[in-house]
């Protein structure tokens, strides 16, 4: 028969068989590992309490818009019709009040001033001729009134001593009537052609005034040119676009229009942060800003059409319904190479000009975390 052998069993699981009770032993319940956990978990516990009350959580609206100095661009536009020779400009160009901007032909103003010239000319003569004749001819009248005048003045004295009818004397009147009205005729249609040639020489005048002055377009603005919408050898008319530009006084502002809902909730003060489509917000962050201006009413397609001066851009910007406009000032530091605050510590290492393409993030409210919590515990609980 098989016998178990007695080296089966180790000796430590027999002596603890042999002494069941050891009560000077303590029991092990955690391990130190665990209360390092436990600690910790604690720690997390505590600062998400801390951070729920102290912590904010900022809530935001956006909107699409532009950067932009004095929050409105001008258009210097064409006073006549012509055609372009030559733009003396180009965007980005600092131009002063009365600067050349533009020279252009107006071939149907030089076509009708010399046809003008020719028409005074041929006045001029066909006036002197009738001078002229009709001179001679006014003379020869004027002296045959006064012999009429003579001769009713003898006349009279006639008929007073009954030598001479009456009706004498009336022919001799009718006469020196009919005589004065030729000389009035005639002294009027000369002035007539006095009056056409004065006429003639003021048109003359005019567009020689005009031609002068639109053979080259100066601008009336200072300011910095943003956009040429006019190129060598187009044909312009009057009032036509020719460049836009920007002023040159006042401080680089962003123009933002963000849907009329959301829009309602800027406050001048609240804080911005601008991304320039030219500049990558993920490498040099944001621009940082303050909120100038919110237009009371939504912005309607004309008004933003007058400050863009840009029909396209108005029409991306503005979207499907009318937003609100929002003007923030952007915040000064000399120290950073674009002269503005960024929400890193120096922005990109190039400068930013208007007429920038920009997204704007505006701070409506900064909650605590807590106040999400605390709707969920009372619903959980059934309190109000």
């Amino acid at each position: 028969m098989f016998e178990p052998s007695k080296d089966i069993f180790r000796k430590s699981a027999l002596d603890k068989l042999s002494s069941p009770e050891q009560l000077d032993v303590m029991l092990q319940v955690t391990s130190p590992m665990g209360w390092i956990s436990l600690a910790g978990l604690g720690i997390v516990l505590a600062f998400a309490v801390v951070w729920s009350v102290v912590g904010k959580i900022p809530i935001t609206v956006e909107g699409q818009g532009i950067l932009i100095r004095g929050a409105e661009v001008f258009d210097v536009t064409s006073g006549a019709q012509g055609r372009i020779n030559e733009i003396t400009v180009k965007a980005g160009d600092r131009i002063q009040a009365g600067q050349v901007i533009a020279r252009f032909d107006q071939p149907e103003l030089l076509l009708k001033l010399d046809n003008t010239k020719a028409q005074l000319a041929q006045i001029e003569g066909q006036s002197r001729n009738l001078k002229s004749r009709g001179g001679s001819l006014l003379s020869q009248y004027q002296a045959q009134a006064r012999e009429l005048r003579e001769k009713i003045a003898v006349q009279e004295g006639l008929v007073k001593k009954g030598i001479l009818t009456k009706s004498t004397l009336m022919r001799t009147k009718e006469q020196l009537a009919s005589t004065e009205q030729m000389i009035t005729q005639n002294q009027m249609v000369q002035s007539g052609e006095e009056l056409r040639v004065d006429d003639l020489k003021r048109q003359i005048t005019e567009m020689e005034g005009r031609l002068g002055s639109t053979t080259e377009l100066k601008s009336p603005y200072a300011g910095r040119v943003l956009e040429v919408t006019a190129t060598s050898g187009s044909l312009v008319a009057p009032g036509q676009r020719l460049l836009t530009l920007e002023p040159l006084a006042g401080a680089l502002e962003t123009v933002l229009y963000i849907p009329a809902g959301e829009g309602k909730k800027v406050r001048p003060g609240m804080a911005v942060r601008i991304a320039p489509s030219t500049v990558k917000a993920e490498e040099y962050g944001f621009l940082l800003g303050k909120v100038k201006t919110v237009s009371e009413f939504p912005v309607t397609p004309e008004g933003l059409r007058r400050v863009l001066r840009n029909d396209k851009l108005a029409e991306e910007l503005i979207g499907k319904s009318a937003p609100i406009e929002v003007v923030a000032a952007l915040e000064a530091d000399a120290t950073t190479p674009s002269g503005f605050k960024w929400s890193s510590s120096k922005g990109p290492p190039t400068q930013i000009f208007s007429g920038t393409l920009s997204k704007g993030t505006v701070v409506v409210e900064d909650r605590r975390p807590i106040s999400y919590v605390l709707p969920i515990v009372k619903k959980t609980l059934g309190t109000s």
